[in-house]
């Protein structure tokens, strides 16, 4: 049950995880309301965008997994897994104006644009609107903080333990590389997790298109060490 870094020839087991996972979190709805129409697009795009996670020259980005079976006997997969934003190694080397590397751009670059499977006006708000949240809340912390973008289990795997064990791998990366902190946008899917393990509610926001009663409500949160 602890982590390990994730590999390229683990891109099919984890989008299978977040395919199955993903759509108990509102946002996933909010963004991909048309998955059951077009699935072959809504694997494709997933896909791609992993691919791209994993790929070891998109170093600014990490994949933690966790294998599981739910008997003794059974093989283990991979049930779980994190992904982080850990550009600050890169910044510290660069400097500050260091460029993190955008694989959700690079997805869109390569057809996501199009995606038959998106709500591509849902779409664009959830990513900028997480973008200002993290300018807003983060950004005058500087570079030294990782983030964590993704965290999904499997739902038969679910409350055993491994969402926390992947926290807490980044939380000790927090105290042993002497950051200052790990964000999140957490969804109410999240949320109590993440209060459980530590972290401080910095603001809630909300993401919605102009216009629209339909909206998402995220709260920005951040684990300090020591805190």
């Amino acid at each position: 049950m602890r982590p390990r870094l994730g590999l390229m020839s683990d891109v099919d087991a984890i989008t299978n995880v977040i395919i199955k996972a993903m759509p108990l979190d509102p946002q996933w709805d909010y963004r991909f309301p048309l998955r059951y129409e077009y699935p072959d697009d809504h694997y494709k795009y997933t896909r791609m965008l992993f691919e791209l996670f994993l790929d070891p020259t998109h170093n600014d980005w990490c994949v933690m997994v966790v294998e599981d079976a739910l008997e003794p006997d059974c093989e283990t997969m991979i049930v779980a897994f994190g992904v982080w934003d850990v550009s600050y190694a890169n910044k510290r080397q660069y400097g500050p104006d260091y460029q993190t590397q955008d694989p959700v751009t690079e997805v869109e670059e390569q057809g996501g644009s199009t995606r038959k499977d998106a709500n591509h006006e849902h779409f664009d708000a959830f990513w900028k609107g997480q973008i200002r949240a993290y300018k807003t809340y983060f950004g005058s912390i500087g570079p030294d903080q990782i983030h964590l973008q993704i965290l999904a289990t499997l739902p038969d795997y679910q409350r055993r333990g491994h969402g926390t064990s992947l926290c807490r791998w980044a939380m000790e990366l927090v105290r042993k590389e002497g950051l200052q902190d790990m964000t999140v946008m957490a969804s109410p899917m999240g949320y109590e997790l993440y209060t459980w393990l530590g972290f401080e509610t910095i603001s809630t926001f909300i993401i919605q298109v102009p216009g629209e009663n339909e909206r998402l409500t995220l709260v920005a949160m951040m684990y300090r060490p020591g805190v």
